[in-house]
């Protein structure tokens, strides 16, 4: 599936916040960008957190999720909402 990465955010989802953080602390360390994000209802109908992080960084996410076995549900890409604000 060819997506524009320009539309998409990427998410990892977990079955715990505990896997989330662990993953959270192990990006950190290495300077890879992630932000602590609830769970888009699109990912998933639970509740709980996630990471976006950039889709060029996927590789190297995938890899320490491997090195360090942290447990994750899947990682999607959700289309990025167009917000339109109505003027008063």
């Amino acid at each position: 599936m060819e997506l524009d990465s320009n539309s998409y955010d990427w998410y990892v989802l977990f079955p715990n916040h505990e896997m989330g953080l662990r993953l959270k602390k192990e990006l950190n360390e290495r300077h890879i960008k992630a932000r602590i994000s609830p769970t888009p209802r699109e990912a998933s109908k639970s509740c709980g957190i996630s990471l976006m992080v950039d889709e060029d960084d996927l590789p190297v996410i995938k890899q320490i999720i491997a090195e360090k076995n942290i447990h994750i549900l899947k990682i999607v890409p959700i289309a990025r909402k167009e917000w339109k604000y109505r003027s008063t």
